[in-house]
């Protein structure tokens, strides 16, 4: 059961200096987590994710080593094939990345790529899955391969352009908020090509995939942390692919043109501060009735995702049955509520193993305010920003601190055990897993909250309090200061899990 919103009185009451302080202490917390049946504990799956250039470079037997001693890990997902530096842990300057395994191409024929475009170069000739999998077997590690969708177009491939959404003033869209088209075939034959090439090639555990994009009303509006320098015509999809397939749905893709021009423009004029004459939400609701295919071909994309997730669930399990498969969510869940709307979790049930919020509890802070500052710029120009927070806390039921503070505050403890249990009740009643997603040092801004070991631990004690099968020490491994992931260990220990 959710917990219910505290009153404005009552909230103001137990405000600190800082913000606002966690519905339950971190005594408490530890209190009730560790009130859990010994048995079910024991079970949980401790995993973390980290960038493939370590086991790349570095004795594999020592750091699998470290990472049981300090935290209990016994779960491993290295980001296998990533374009993004940043996953793979090294400088951005001439990064081109790739799969760092061995591609197979007999599994990739209908997708146009050779075996120099798919394979990354930064490792040389070494084969990471070959080099990390024995060794963690050894230990009693599994070992996943995390695949995340990426969002930057790799210029040095060109065979990749052609698998990228189009806006839909006819453009090729080259990175985020635009990525590979899920309607198209041969992105679809690439990746259900990789996940049935590792799962037939190498003895994994698991899989999981994610994506970090949303729909095409969403991405117009810039709803997501930093949002507001998106640009709203870049929305996507229009390619040949969505468009036939918008017309077997009987959706009009010109009227959807026409529409998101027209919104195009209300971004761009409230961005200028230029208020319509009835105000920036009753501007956009007009909008809407009068495009309802706007919405409709924001449920396009957001239905062609899922039946992505299907097929891919299903090819893994077509090959190895026993192979778990699962999904990364983006933390824009916790922000938008346009984006929690387009993505109903018990809707999933049927092709997850489990799931993954992104509970990213200290860099929350600095992210909800940016969101806040974007959706500001038009669908809530009408309302102060501080109240636009105020508001969104009671749609989104967070207890957090107010808009003036929350960058330097972060999120509590209290915000990991509510999106943990909503994330539970959304799947309750099926064997969907949930193994929430915690931050240990992702990058922030100078002037925001920065992690300690004690936050950390509060983290995880409110993973296992809301009753989650399992937690994800995130985001990357090589971000991560050794102190911090000893924080996340000594909570572990504390509740007899490591």
């Amino acid at each position: 059961m959710i917990d219910q919103p505290m009153t404005r009185r009552e909230a103001l009451k137990t405000a600190t200096a800082i913000g606002v302080t966690a519905a339950l202490s971190p005594l408490a917390l530890l209190a009730d987590a560790a009130m859990a049946e010994p048995a079910v504990r024991k079970a949980a799956t401790i995993s973390i994710a980290t960038s493939p250039a370590p086991f790349a470079k570095q004795d594999v037997g020592k750091l699998l080593d470290d990472l049981q001693q300090r935290a209990g890990v016994n779960v491993i997902l290295p980001f296998m094939y990533t374009h993004g530096a940043v996953r793979a842990g090294l400088p951005a300057e001439g990064f081109r990345g790739g799969n760092f395994a061995i591609p197979h191409i007999e599994y990739y024929k209908d997708t146009g790529f050779t075996y120099e475009d798919m394979r990354g170069t930064e490792f040389g000739d070494v084969d990471v899955f070959a080099r990390l999998i024995p060794a963690a077997h050894k230990r009693g590690v599994k070992v996943f391969g995390w695949i995340i969708e990426d969002n930057q177009c790799p210029a040095t491939i060109p065979h990749w352009e052609p698998l990228y959404e189009v806006d839909f003033h006819g453009r090729r869209a080259k990175g985020h908020p635009g990525g590979p088209c899920y309607n198209n075939p041969r992105y679809r034959a690439w990746l259900l090509g990789l996940v049935e090439d590792y799962s037939r090639n190498y003895e994994i555990d698991g899989i999981m995939w994610g994506s970090e994009r949303q729909g095409a009303l969403c991405n117009a509006l810039g709803a997501q942390h930093d949002g507001g320098k998106t640009d709203p015509g870049k929305v996507t999809c229009f390619c040949e692919f969505c468009v036939a397939k918008a017309k077997g749905l009987g959706i009009d893709a010109d009227r959807a043109r026409r529409g998101f021009g027209e919104l195009e423009m209300y971004v761009r004029n409230c961005r200028a501060n230029q208020r319509p004459r009835d105000g920036y939400f009753v501007t956009f609701w007009r909008l809407l009735l009068k495009y309802p295919e706007l919405l409709a071909w924001d449920n396009l994309w957001v239905t062609s995702r899922h039946e992505m997730e299907h097929d891919v669930y299903h090819k893994i399990k077509s090959v190895k049955p026993s192979l778990i498969v699962g999904w990364h969510l983006w933390q824009n869940l916790s922000f938008s509520p346009f984006h929690r709307a387009e993505e109903d979790h018990a809707l999933m049930t049927g092709w997850s193993d489990f799931v993954r919020p992104c509970v990213y509890a200290n860099c929350a802070g600095e992210r909800m305010h940016s969101f806040v500052d974007s959706v500001h710029g038009n669908v809530f120009g009408d309302v102060p920003n501080d109240q636009t927070l105020d508001f969104l806390y009671r749609v989104l039921n967070y207890q957090e601190a107010p808009y003036d503070k929350v960058t330097a505050a972060g999120f509590s403890a209290d915000y990991v055990l509510r999106e943990t249990r909503r994330t539970l009740d959304a799947v309750a009643g099926t064997s969907t897993q949930v193994w929430p997603g915690i931050d240990i040092d992702v990058p922030v801004h100078a002037g925001s909250s920065q992690c300690t070991p004690e936050s950390v631990k509060q983290e995880v004690f409110a993973v296992f309090k809301a009753g989650a099968q399992g937690i994800m020490l995130s985001r990357n491994y090589v971000e991560m200061k050794p102190e911090n992931l000893a924080g996340a260990g000594a909570a572990l220990r504390e509740l007899g899990l490591h």
